[in-house]
């Protein structure tokens, strides 16, 4: 199973968890050497300017660009406490996941400073980016960045007001079928973007194909969580051919979305909502343009 997957689909939970307010612990003069141990979180400390200073990036911090030449430590679920300690990070931020305690606990042991920043769901992304600044010295750059994502997440929901909702599923997983409930990051994000999501049940549950086939979703937006290996560009559309009593089907209404930025909770989480939003309303073409 993919590691973003596990990330969303397990439970979660860390010891020493900080607060989405506030730092776990005592403020502390600006860190000048940063690992990162969740792509999220890689994400917002180059968005507030603290790129620079980050020195240790898990396997799959892929965004920015800037973040592949930081020294790699391992994986978000299984991070190296060794490679973490070699780096001497005056600072390093994890997010709760399945797990990750261990080797956050152990790092702390180690005599490292790790705060752990929860964000899994929207109003959890805002408040880390917030808090990442903090932890960074730089509070005024978080809640700059907070207030831009959120003006672009109301410039959205004001677009589409008045639009129909479009039933739609938000797939994570083909193999078994697993999809975004309510209360999570894509669930929220889809219902910004003008959409209704037709799973009910919290978290991301397992479905049945008959339960798809029921729930009669118009559109299906479909997670990509890496990059298709060769000779499997197309299986997810491919997978979903085969029901074509599936309303999203037989409307040819599957839409496949890079994981990374649909799924991933941070400073472009109102970038995912424009790209929902133009998929489920797009804006009309205008006349003189049509031909």
């Amino acid at each position: 199973m993919f590691w973003a997957i596990a990330c969303l689909v397990l439970s979660i939970g860390a010891a020493g968890q900080a607060s989405a307010g506030e730092p776990a612990s005592a403020p502390q003069a600006p860190p000048a050497r940063i690992v990162s141990l969740t792509p999220a979180l890689t994400e917002i400390l180059f968005a507030v300017g603290a790129g620079s200073r980050v020195v240790g990036v898990t396997d799959y911090c892929d965004y920015p660009p800037e973040a592949a030449s930081r020294t790699k430590v391992g994986g978000y679920v299984n991070p190296s406490v060794e490679a973490v300690v070699a780096l001497k990070p005056d600072l390093v931020v994890v997010s709760p996941g399945p797990g990750n305690r261990d080797a956050a606990l152990a790092m702390r042991r180690a005599g490292v400073r790790v705060e752990v920043v929860a964000a899994e769901t929207l109003e959890e992304s805002l408040a880390a980016i917030e808090l990442v600044a903090r932890l960074c010295g730089d509070e005024a750059a978080g809640r700059a960045l907070a207030t831009r994502v959120r003006a672009r997440l109301d410039a959205v929901s004001r677009r589409v007001a008045g639009e129909p909702r479009v039933p739609t599923l938000f797939c994570i997983q083909i193999d078994p079928i697993i999809a975004a409930g309510s209360d999570t990051l894509p669930a929220q994000l889809l219902e910004i973007a003008g959409g209704r999501n037709v799973v009910s049940e919290p978290r991301y549950p397992r479905l049945g194909l008959e339960s798809v086939v029921a729930a009669k979703p118009q559109l299906i937006l479909q997670a990509r969580m890496d990059a298709p290996a060769a000779g499997s560009e197309g299986a997810e559309e491919a997978f979903w051919n085969r029901w074509p009593q599936i309303p999203a089907v037989a409307a040819k209404r599957v839409v496949v979305l890079d994981g990374g930025l649909a799924l991933r909770p941070g400073p472009r989480v109102a970038e995912a909502a424009e790209q929902l939003a133009a998929i489920l309303h797009p804006a009309p073409v205008p006349a003189g343009a049509r031909r």
